[in-house]
C-alpha cells in the first residue's frame, strides 16, 4: 500500500466564495422588485412598451440604460438590489418626467374598427405601440397596425394576381368598395358580339 501525501486546500480566494442571501434579504429583493415590475407595467400600459426611452433625449436615455445595466448586475449578484431598483425607479420618473416637459403624449388607445365576414371584430392602429395598449385592453379583438394591413394585403394581392384587376376596378369606379372575393380560374376574354 502506497500513502499519498496529503495536501492542504487552502483557503478559496474571495472571488470564489458565494453567500447565500438569508430568506429575510431575499424577501427584500423580491418585494422591490415587484415594486419595480409594477412600476414598469404602469409606465408600459401609459406609454408603450420600451417606447418611453425613446421619448427623452439620448443623454438621459444612455445614462437610464447603465442604470438598468447596474440593476442587473445587481440582481446577478443577489447584492445591493433595493438600493439599485430605488434608484431605477427615480431614472423612470425622471425620463417620464423628460418626456412630458418634451411634448411627447401618452399612448390613446385609439383604433379603427371594422367586422371582419367572420364576425370577427377587426381593430387597426396608427402604429405597434397603440396595438399593444389595444391589445392589452381588449384581448379579442384581432388587431393589426395600418402597415401590418399593407404587408398582408400586398402579399395577398400579389399572390393572387388580382393587384391591377382590383386597382383598376377602384380607378374606373372610384368610391368603389369590395364586399366579396371570390378567386375565379377561367377568364373570359370573349369579344362583345355588339
Amino acid at each position: 500500500m502506497v500513502a499519498k501525501k496529503r495536501v492542504a486546500r487552502g483557503k478559496p480566494k474571495t472571488d470564489k466564495v458565494y453567500y447565500q442571501p438569508s430568506q429575510a434579504a431575499m424577501r427584500r429583493q423580491q418585494q422591490s422588485l415587484h415594486k419595480y415590475d409594477d412600476e414598469v407595467n404602469r409606465l408600459e400600459r401609459k406609454w408603450g412598451i420600451d417606447r418611453l426611452p425613446w421619448l427623452v433625449p439620448l443623454e438621459l436615455r444612455e445614462r437610464f440604460y447603465e442604470q438598468l445595466d447596474k440593476l442587473n448586475a445587481a440582481i446577478d449578484k443577489c447584492e445591493g438590489v433595493d438600493h439599485e431598483v430605488e434608484v431605477t425607479l427615480r431614472g423612470c420618473a425622471a425620463i417620464e418626467r423628460a418626456a412630458i416637459e418634451g411634448g411627447a403624449e401618452p399612448l390613446t388607445g385609439e383604433y379603427i374598427e371594422g367586422r371582419m365576414p367572420d364576425g370577427t371584430v377587426l381593430a387597426i392602429t396608427a402604429n405597434g405601440y397603440e396595438a399593444g395598449k389595444v391589445k392589452q385592453d381588449n384581448r379579442k379583438l384581432m388587431v393589426f397596425t395600418v402597415d401590418e394591413v399593407g404587408v398582408v394585403l400586398e402579399k395577398w394581392l400579389k399572390e393572387n394576381q388580382s393587384r391591377t384587376l382590383v386597382d383598376e376596378a377602384k380607378d374606373i369606379f372610384p368610391g368603389a368598395v369590395i364586399e366579396s372575393i371570390v378567386k375565379n380560374k377561367v377568364l373570359i376574354d370573349d369579344e362583345v358580339p355588339f
